[in-house]
């Protein structure tokens, strides 16, 4: 009999890729995500793919705790890769809401993971916001795992927390923390409240990127190398030619879908002397996770080419016509509403983004260490 393989957000952003790569290898995945129009269909294309392993669909919601036991107690997987979460800047939406799926749902899947006679091993995807604010002026240094954090924002804090209850468990876990995950499908969903969080950002920020490619890869991998990586915390991103500013990771994509760069004049810069004045990310030492994963297989240059290539070919075209005119609408665009939300002479990201959504986004301060 294969051992299962349970995947919570399973036809999202990395939880298709590390789907896929689970069935190629010929695994049996439950496959555990809220029923949308866009699941589904991502969960039929799986279907039709034909991989070797075998594929259970099931749609579930977290804070539904019956249903997350009876699902554990039914298929008792030997491992569980935790993807599903509530998000920035969605969850600044709702940072209630976001609260409860984020660290109950965990709390409730690490609950009827307990229950099974055979512990399995849970890989948790946490990610880069638990280091909050990361002036790069005073901490110039790489971000490792045994970085402090500090998480400045809701979500942040969210992860922490989860972190916490996945390590106070007793189950055998890992704790992926991950960089700025980029794919066709997360540009494309790109809307009004990122767009507000990439012009938040300082251009100067620091930015380790990864390919929702390489990080289903190693998701996947973490199913076969449970002794190695058990009790440990991860930083998962793509390797040196991933670290950027935030500037250059825009323009990058820009030039590469055809309006071209918009330059250093479209951001503001952080904020040398204010350490709250900058945004996550830093750039990562991945050094221990790409030895006990393996999973960088893509450089910067083939996920931005990824990511454009997604466009049609006419309205790459169109872009490339209207690039020149493009640039110049875009800065002015910038520039009023810089003016417009009387924004000084630094990014300071975090007065943007509360006088947005709400203090509430902002974090409590009443996160621990992970244990």
């Amino acid at each position: 009999m294969i051992d299962p393989i349970l995947v919570t957000g399973a036809f999202g952003q990395v939880g298709r890729r590390c789907t896929e790569i689970l069935l190629s290898r010929g695994h049996a995945v439950i496959a555990l995500d809220l029923r949308t129009d866009a699941t589904v269909a991502v969960a039929e294309s799986m279907i039709d793919a034909g991989h070797p392993g075998t594929l259970r669909v099931l749609h579930a919601d977290l804070l539904d705790a019956a249903a997350i036991e009876s699902i554990v107690a039914e298929h008792r997987p030997t491992a569980i890769i935790h993807l599903a979460a509530v998000f920035s800047p969605l969850s600044y939406r709702n940072p209630a809401l976001a609260r409860k799926v984020n660290v109950e749902g965990t709390a409730n899947l690490v609950r009827a993971a307990r229950a099974l006679s055979d512990p399995p091993l849970v890989a948790f995807a946490s990610s880069a916001a638990v280091y909050g604010s990361r002036n790069p002026h005073r901490y110039p240094e790489l971000i490792t795992p045994q970085t402090p954090v500090n998480p400045i924002d809701q979500y942040g804090e969210d992860k922490v927390l989860g972190e916490n209850v996945i390590a106070d468990s007793g189950l055998p876990y890992a704790v992926l923390r991950l960089g700025g995950v980029l794919s066709p499908d997360g540009a494309s969903n790109v809307n009004g409240d990122y767009l507000l969080l990439m012009r938040a950002s300082p251009g100067d920020n620091r930015l380790h990127c990864v390919d929702a490619r390489d990080v289903g890869m190693a998701f996947a991998n973490t199913v076969d190398r449970r002794e190695a990586i058990n009790g440990k915390v991860l930083l998962i991103a793509g390797n040196d030619s991933y670290r950027h500013t935030h500037r250059d990771v825009e323009d990058d994509m820009m030039e590469a879908m055809g309006i071209g760069r918009l330059g250093p004049s479209a951001s503001l810069p952080g904020d040398p002397e204010d350490d709250r004045g900058w945004s996550f990310t830093g750039w990562f030492d991945t050094t221990e996770s790409q030895s006990l994963l393996d999973y960088q297989r893509h450089d910067w240059s083939q996920t931005v080419a990824w990511v454009a290539e997604s466009q049609s070919p006419a309205t790459r075209r169109a872009l490339r016509l209207l690039g020149p005119v493009l640039r110049v609408v875009l800065r002015s665009v910038l520039s009023v509403q810089r003016r417009r939300e009387q924004r000084g002479r630094y990014a300071d990201p975090w007065t943007l983004i509360a006088n947005k959504y709400g203090s509430d986004i902002l974090a409590t301060n009443n996160t621990t260490e992970p244990r």
